[in-house]
């Protein structure tokens, strides 16, 4: 095992965080792996590993200035919230859908007795 920088994308924000892992890919599954798969978004959108060799190239640093350097267990904090965000408007949206669905029955279940009551 050994030690990993990754930068990791919640919700638009860039976090620099340490793991431990066997790999590279190992490292950044161990933060992909957290988030959510959800209808229109993921709870990480993008994750990257580093190690001493990758860590020495301008891809690096020039991502490493742009994020917010954070502890692995606020990091699963931040993921956790924003995976309860997604199922929650994933949810949302499946019941405005049913809600729909039953309004167009209602209106047409009303249209019906309304001619019958016409007659």
């Amino acid at each position: 095992m050994k030690w990993y920088m990754v930068i990791a994308q919640v919700n638009g924000r860039d976090f620099l965080t340490k793991v431990q892992a066997n790999s590279l890919m190992g490292a950044e599954h161990i933060i992909l792996d957290r988030g959510v798969c959800g209808k229109h978004t993921y709870g990480v959108t993008a994750c990257m590993a580093y190690d001493e060799t990758t860590m020495k190239y301008d891809t690096f640093y020039m991502n490493a200035i742009k994020a917010e350097t954070i502890d692995f267990g606020m990091l699963v904090e931040i993921i956790e919230k924003r995976n309860a965000e997604i199922i929650a408007k994933d949810k949302a949206e499946k019941r405005i859908e049913e809600i729909k669905k039953q309004m167009k029955q209602l209106q047409d279940e009303f249209e019906t007795n309304k001619k019958i009551l016409s007659l």
